[in-house]
């Protein structure tokens, strides 16, 4: 076996330098084992520049400098491995969760919008921030633009933000959203093209790339603009709805000075019959009117994911573009441990007829009718046509008429006393 001169060792030691190596423990490393490698391939037929060049291809295609930079990549970056795997598991199981609430909310199954938020969640604070920081590492020593992946990262997570609040139902999704597209159309993609495009010998791919992000942003867009009820028709509905509220206020208002209007009058005969009948008609409304108070703050602080006393307080308009479709049947049909379900209002609504019926016999109780229907030819039980497969917002609205059924039965019950 051959053994190197001091000057080749010197030689060496400075190339491996001029190289990229700048940490002393890998230059010495390094040094030690290409010295080994050559001493074992010199002989007698080759000259020590020749062995010299072939030792360093067995470094591959970037040589000693890749060494370097993935040495300073684990020193610098000790969690890179960990942090790459949980990029990699966050990522199958974020997409997987969102395929199955997709494929759950398509067969309005239970569970659908859990799954959804739970996926976009995990994409949103684990896989697309781990996926920006290792990107912005490969980015910055491979000395590729760090714009872009800061504003595809950006408009990634507006993205999902505004998907969690579509999913949630919380005012902003829309505005969100057509940020993290327009962010996505006239930053990311002119970056792209300038740094990508015009560098890259297959343009092909590069256009198709370019293409399809610009019509799967404008058709997503475009979803996002026209799903639901039109605008129009949305403003319709919503005035009908804030109108009835309105009317049933007035309506409680009338009646509770019509109440204070009778007590004087019977102040002096406590005993009366008449002072009991009203006393009972008003204890019977109360309770009633309390229930379906209670009821819908229920069921919006389910679809809402918020508060009874918040949803007491909510403003009806944030509930355009609520659904809780996959959960209102179940609280309201399927869970019998449900406080506030479809029969128990209307058992409810039986009991307080019977006292009216009592109290007033002739009034007329039509408007709290809780028979069947006939819908397109077809018998319906009341509960269905009242609450069955419909978004919050109409069962809501749907609970406000009967509201306004209990008030004017109230009323009438008041004049025939």
């Amino acid at each position: 076996m051959f053994s190197l001169t001091e000057e080749q060792i010197a030689f060496i030691e400075n190339d491996i330098k001029v190289r990229g190596i700048t940490s002393p423990d890998l230059s010495i490393d390094l040094l030690d084992h290409i010295c080994c490698v050559i001493e074992n391939k010199l002989d007698g037929y080759r000259n020590f520049d020749t062995v010299y060049q072939e030792t360093l291809l067995l470094f591959g295609e970037k040589g000693l400098k890749e060494i370097q930079d993935e040495t300073n990549r684990l020193l610098t970056f000790k969690h890179y491995y960990s942090m790459n795997a949980t990029m990699k598991i966050s990522g199958y199981i974020s997409s997987l969760m969102i395929l199955s609430g997709a494929f759950f909310k398509f067969n309005h199954w239970p569970g659908a919008s859990a799954l959804l938020l739970v996926g976009v969640f995990l994409l949103t604070v684990l896989f697309l921030p781990l996926l920006f920081i290792l990107k912005f590492k490969e980015s910055a020593e491979s000395n590729r633009s760090i714009a872009l992946s800061s504003i595809a990262f950006v408009s990634s997570i507006l993205f999902s933000v505004g998907i969690i609040f579509r999913i949630m139902h919380w005012p902003g999704a829309q505005f969100i959203l057509i940020i993290g597209g327009v962010l996505l159309l006239l930053a990311y993609l002119p970056i792209y093209f300038i740094s990508v495009y015009k560098n890259t010998t297959n343009k092909l791919n590069a256009r198709a790339t370019v293409i399809l992000m610009i019509a799967g942003v404008g058709l997503f867009l475009t979803e996002t603009g026209m799903s639901g009820i039109p605008r129009p028709t949305s403003d319709s509905f919503w005035r009908g709805v804030t109108e009835s509220e309105d009317l049933l206020n007035f309506n409680i208002q009338e009646n509770d000075k019509r109440y204070e209007k009778v007590a004087k009058q019977l102040s002096s005969d406590s005993s009366s019959r008449k002072s009991e009948s009203i006393l009972q008609l008003k204890n019977a409304t109360d309770e009633l009117m309390t229930y379906t108070k209670k009821m819908k703050a229920f069921l919006i602080s389910k679809t809402e994911g918020i508060s009874e006393a918040e949803a007491e307080k909510i403003d009806l308009d944030a509930l355009r573009t609520a659904g809780g479709g996959d959960i209102l049947p179940d609280l309201l049909f399927g869970e019998p441990s449900s406080p506030y379900s479809a029969k128990q209002l209307q058992n409810k609504i039986g009991s307080y007829k019977q006292v009216v019926e009592t109290i007033a016999p002739s009034t007329d109780l039509n408007r709290l009718n809780t028979g069947n229907f006939m819908m397109y030819g077809k018998e319906v039980s009341w509960e269905q046509s009242n609450f069955d497969h419909l978004p919050i917002a109409l069962i809501i609205f749907n609970i406000i008429r009967i509201e306004l059924g209990i008030s004017a039965t109230e009323s009438a019950a008041l004049n025939q006393i």
